[in-house]
């Protein structure tokens, strides 16, 4: 049981560990993108919404079935 909310803790943080590693580049504005940067900022980003609401789920299921 407490291997799903390893296995999400793993994802989650390999993912900000991404993020934050990519805080410090100079990022062009999104004007100024092709549409292939577009499109893999915007999948970015629903993965990471994916992975947190699926942390937040994770949670709330180990926390309720306690």
């Amino acid at each position: 049981m407490w291997g799903s909310g390893f296995a999400t803790g793993i994802g989650i943080g390999f993912v900000l560990g991404l993020v934050v590693g990519r805080m410090g580049v100079k990022q062009k504005p999104w004007s100024e993108l092709t549409e292939k940067e577009k499109r893999t900022r915007k999948i970015l980003t629903g993965v990471l919404i994916f992975l947190a609401l699926l942390g937040v789920v994770a949670f709330s299921w180990i926390f309720l079935t306690r």
